[in-house]
């Protein structure tokens, strides 16, 4: 978000975000994400232990870009951005809503989303091989490629 705000050290640009099953999370559920108590989920204890201290706990704009406090996604520094889901994914609605949020904040870029369907978190990570792994990495290399 700062570099949407403020001119980067050495003239630096983001041309490209790629955001490979991003780990957005946040005190209130959305779409198909469990009700159960948040505060005992593995996603909340990761968070907390990456970053005990942070303000406003699990909505803390790292982690939870649709927080109260978090700055306007339409300030994104890029100039595109691709979201890739996985299905079977339980921080995938987060992964869509993220998506919804940017399309819908009046940012100008070029914005993409891709779901890999029958897939979890970061299976392209554990399970490089597979079909669907080779298909998300062409997508992420013809990404680039487009520069």
């Amino acid at each position: 978000m700062r570099a949407g705000t403020k001119e980067l050290h050495g003239g630096v640009k983001i041309l490209g975000v790629f955001l490979s099953h991003p780990y957005f999370w946040g005190s209130e559920p959305l779409g198909s994400e469990p009700l159960t108590s948040r505060d005992t989920s593995i996603l909340y204890r990761t968070w907390m232990l990456v970053y005990p201290g942070a303000q406003e706990g699990i909505d803390n704009p790292h982690i939870n870009p649709f927080a109260k406090i978090a700055p306007c996604l339409g300030r994104l520094g890029c100039k595109r951005l691709m979201v890739c889901v996985a299905s079977k994914d339980e921080l995938r609605d987060r992964g869509f809503r993220y998506y919804e949020v940017v399309k819908e904040s009046g940012w100008e870029g070029e914005l993409s989303v891709f779901e890999d369907e029958g897939e979890g978190h970061g299976f392209h990570i554990f399970n490089p091989n597979t079909m669907n792994a080779k298909e998300m990495f062409k997508r992420l290399a013809g990404f680039v490629q487009d520069y």
